[in-house]
């Protein structure tokens, strides 16, 4: 399959029913293309992130995190989607990079990365609370 048709399946997932299930068969389906075809999902995967309901908990958004992760270079795509749309997922990667030892991506710092969005007003309570602790544990 194309990668064309993998990014319209993917972006087609509605993350708060069934079709969410799709993405483990749609990521193996990425392993097997060229890696430069394939970082082609890495936005229509993190908007999978955007589009889910606040609180949600599926295992297979761990497959989400790790097939971006496995796809490395995915850094810019992932303050782009933090910045358009803060989620937890996004965000808990935003804490896996810093747990890495990594504190910056070209001209972005992570940790005020963090601190801005934690001013955010239009935030959350619970995403507030997530970001506050990881501004805790990484400061």
């Amino acid at each position: 399959m194309d990668i064309e048709t993998l990014v319209q399946r993917l972006n087609a997932i509605n993350p708060n029913d069934e079709s969410l299930y799709e993405v483990d068969a749609i990521i193996a389906l990425l392993n097997n293309l060229d890696v430069h075809e394939a970082k082609k999902a890495i936005e229509p995967l993190l908007k999978i992130f955007e589009r889910l309901d606040e609180g949600h908990y599926d295992g297979v958004l761990w497959s989400i995190i790790h097939g971006i992760e496995g796809l490395k270079e995915y850094e810019d795509d992932l303050i782009v989607s933090v910045n358009r749309c803060p989620n937890e997922y996004n965000l808990l990667m935003i804490n896996r990079i810093l747990n890495s030892g990594q504190r910056t991506f070209k001209s972005t710092d992570y940790l005020s990365l963090l601190q801005d969005l934690h001013r955010d007003n239009k935030l959350s309570p619970y995403l507030k609370g997530e970001i506050g602790d990881y501004i805790d544990r990484h400061s």
